[in-house]
């Protein structure tokens, strides 16, 4: 949220408006790219799906960091033998979006430079040093790229892992 002294500064509306535009388009894929890996986890722990997937998902993973959900992801598929390139690929772009929701939804909006326009940084960095994002057409596209990406990789896993004509490995 910019703060009225940052509205004050700014004078172009469409800026402001583009501005919170791809704020929420961040939110927005971070948000679709989550969902993902709690499809996967839920499944993976509850197949077929029944109330209980649901159950799983709604008191148990909702509760999770974006962070234990990729651990969760990693653990599952280090035990499933998937592939470790393909897996860090993965969470690689998952981490990038998430990294980038993170400071969308808790940065500090600001101007220091009316020419760079508003820029979001992390509250620690008004006692630190500054980190700072610009939020651009550009970097939307990046975060919608990778999230796309992880979505559909994460899918192919899971459909993978669940296919009955998959060799188990598993002592168990």
């Amino acid at each position: 949220m910019i703060s009225s002294e940052v509205g004050q500064m700014i004078q172009n509306e469409d800026e402001n408006q583009a501005f919170h535009r791809r704020v929420g388009e961040i939110l927005r894929i971070a948000v679709n790219v989550e969902e993902e890996l709690d499809f996967f986890i839920a499944n993976y722990f509850c197949t077929p799906q029944s109330y209980k997937t649901f159950l799983l998902n709604d008191l148990w993973l909702v509760e999770r960091t974006g962070g234990r959900k990729i651990n969760i992801f990693k653990k599952i598929c280090k035990e499933e033998k998937i592939d470790e390139k393909r897996v860090n690929g993965i969470v690689e772009a998952t981490n990038f979006v998430i990294e980038k929701r993170n400071m969308a939804a808790h940065g500090e909006a600001s101007v220091h430079d009316k020419e760079e326009g508003i820029k979001l940084q992390t509250r620690k960095s008004m006692k630190k040093k500054k980190q700072e994002l610009k939020v651009t057409d550009d970097l939307v596209k990046q975060v919608d790229e990778k999230g796309s990406y992880a979505k559909q990789e994460i899918v192919n896993l899971y459909l993978e892992l669940s296919n009955p004509s998959r060799e188990k490995d598993n002592d168990w």
